[in-house]
């Protein structure tokens, strides 16, 4: 989820994100990489500065993550294969 809302263009991003006071930071301070929330600019600002956040985007911005169709097709529990269609007559 987090690797599709990377590759959105930056016009369908929010610019802000909606006050929820349930989150730390009321859900101001957010890491789209990391899926964080936190409690202030300083907090999110050292935390991308960290080797984890580092490591988070390096691993975001490479090949897309396998999905369930690709763990299926490995396994052989691809696409099935009906044959050719008969006619009816």
């Amino acid at each position: 989820m987090v690797y599709d809302e990377l590759k959105k263009p930056d016009v369908e991003k929010k610019s802000s994100l909606p006050v929820d006071e349930d989150l730390p930071g009321m859900g101001q301070y957010y890491c789209l990489h990391c899926d964080r929330y936190f409690a202030n600019v300083s907090v999110r600002d050292e935390h991308f500065k960290t080797k984890r956040h580092r490591k988070r985007v390096k691993q975001m911005t490479g090949p897309a993550p396998h999905t369930q169709l690709d763990a299926d097709l490995a396994s052989g529990m691809g696409m099935p294969d009906n044959g050719p269609k008969l006619m009816s007559m």
